[in-house]
């Protein structure tokens, strides 16, 4: 719980801060851009891809096709990385 003298020097405070117009600038959220799930779906399409590959080529197509997948994967993020900074 906070005193009377402490409600105020918070109220005071609040108000200094709203009226500060570039400080308001710095703490805006800034707009974020809602990416499509790519990697997510990355993951699903291979949960899904790894049992008939394992049927048709066995464990070398699945070391094959999981690497690859790990690949684009890394190449994605990379690209994300680097965009952002």
């Amino acid at each position: 719980m906070l005193s009377d003298d402490d409600r105020r020097t918070l109220a005071d405070l609040e108000t200094q801060l709203r009226a500060d117009p570039e400080f308001a600038a710095r703490m805006a959220a800034p707009a974020s851009e809602v990416r499509f799930p790519i990697v997510a779906t990355l993951c699903v399409g291979l949960f899904i891809l790894v049992p008939p590959v394992m049927l048709l080529f066995g464990w070398p197509g699945l070391i094959i096709t999981v690497d690859v997948f790990a690949s684009v994967i890394a190449v994605i993020l990379i690209a994300r990385h680097r965009r952002d900074r």
